[in-house]
């Protein structure tokens, strides 16, 4: 609950902020904006949250970090997918080390205590 209440305090000082230096809706979004938004809120935000404190709860911390390495290689998958993005070589390699990186993290075993 208190991660919420944060969320919500930073979006509202934001707007205070935001509307305190002038900034202005000069036109109202798209259904294609809002649905963005609607999305980023509740898949981005809220299960993303869920799921981050359900991990630090079941496994290692290391493991349940590693979220911060793949989170890149999906949004450029889907990039490729979605968005009709291209990839350099460079970028391919870049994404292949960041991959084994956390298989090695995934792999790894607890040390005896």
């Amino acid at each position: 609950m208190s991660s919420a209440v944060q969320m919500l305090s930073g979006g509202l000082v934001l707007v205070v902020m935001g509307l305190a230096t002038g900034e202005r809706v000069s036109h109202l979004p798209s259904i294609r904006g809002v649905g963005a938004l609607i999305y980023l809120t509740l898949v981005g935000s809220l299960v993303a949250y869920v799921s981050y404190v359900y991990l630090l709860k079941t496994v290692r911390p290391a493991l349940a970090t590693s979220y911060a390495y793949v989170n890149p290689a999906v949004a450029v998958v889907l990039g490729i997918l979605l968005a009709g993005e291209h990839i350099t070589v460079a970028s391919s390699i870049a994404l292949v080390v960041i991959l084994l990186a956390v298989a090695l993290v995934v792999m790894g075993r607890r040390p005896s205590r």
